[in-house]
């Protein structure tokens, strides 16, 4: 199999591509301009081991879901190949330098190689998991729950007439206590329901905006109240009930800890590693407008998001 890849890829290799003769005369041509061989010498020997072969294989496989041809399989390699000649003669020739993009492409490889690496240093014993829990208990805390029932005051039917309109609904409705069936033929039509059992602030604020949501979740239950405002208009709401959530207990979260933990750990190990890449170089500013922080500036460098 092998053999026939090589023979493959010998006669690939061998064919008269105008095209690609002036592109490498146009490269060498670059590379001779910028200082030959002060640039760098490309390894002139490409080794393609049979556990190359076989990555690339299995490459091809997981994305077509079957095996490739003898001819498919010489076009894969014959690629690599080129891939790697191509990289290669770039590097010696400088093209790497003082490209952003290449810059920010290899800083990034580098960064998901450090993160690889420090993954096996995230293993949180339980004292480490409970002391970020205690120190981080709010963020488990189960959300409150309302139940309400609203009626809502269209300020595009009623005009300067909707706030007084809301306050003489409102005392119909205290009067009548608790809402029935047919409490909506007090109000307007509204696109939305009027009855909502069992909601967070966030799942209210999400219907209603944060500035109805917040107001809400501070009435007494058991009650009428308005006129509350919201993007729609005005609205009078009845408080059924407001259920308090318990403190969180550990056992229920631990797995949502560990998770919270490794990603927090990981982002402060990265920082640090990037930190730590920055300090070994010595930064030097050349000159600087007047109005520029002076050279101590790089001392407070921090990392790239």
């Amino acid at each position: 199999m092998l053999s026939g890849l090589r023979q493959g890829i010998v006669k690939a290799v061998r064919q008269p591509l105008v095209q690609f003769l002036v592109l490498g005369t146009v490269f060498y041509g670059l590379y001779a301009w910028r200082g030959g061989s002060s640039a760098g010498e490309p390894d002139k020997v490409i080794v393609v081991t049979a556990a190359e072969v076989s990555r690339l294989d299995a490459a091809w496989r997981a994305r077509w879901n079957r095996a490739p041809t003898q001819e498919e399989l010489t076009g894969i390699v014959r690629d690599y190949v080129q891939e790697i000649a191509l990289y290669r003669h770039a590097m010696a020739m400088g093209l790497d330098q003082n490209d952003a993009v290449v810059r920010r492409m290899l800083g990034r490889k580098l960064l998901g190689l450090a993160q690889n690496l420090l993954e096996f240093s995230l293993a949180p014993t339980d004292q480490d998991l409970r002391t970020y829990f205690d120190e981080n208990v709010e963020r488990y805390q189960p959300p409150d729950l309302i139940t309400i029932t609203t009626l809502f005051i269209d300020p595009d039917k009623r005009g300067d007439e909707t706030l007084e309109d809301a306050e003489a609904i409102l005392d119909t409705l205290r009067s009548l206590g608790r809402p029935s069936e047919g409490v909506g033929a007090h109000g307007d039509p509204f696109m939305l329901q009027s009855y909502y059992p069992q909601k967070s602030q966030a799942e209210i604020a999400r219907l209603f905006g944060q500035g109805f949501a917040g107001p809400v979740f501070d009435l007494t239950p058991g009650e009428w109240h308005g006129p509350v405002l919201s993007g729609y208009g005005v609205h009078l709401v009845y408080v059924h009930q407001l259920v308090e959530s318990a403190a969180p207990d550990f056992a229920d979260v631990q797995e949502r800890v560990k998770q919270d933990w490794m990603d927090v750990t990981r982002r402060e190990l990265q920082d640090k590693y990037v930190k730590d890449v920055i300090a070994s170089y010595e930064v030097v500013f050349e000159d600087l407008p007047d109005e520029a922080p002076d050279q101590g500036a790089e001392a407070e460098l921090e990392p790239a998001e």
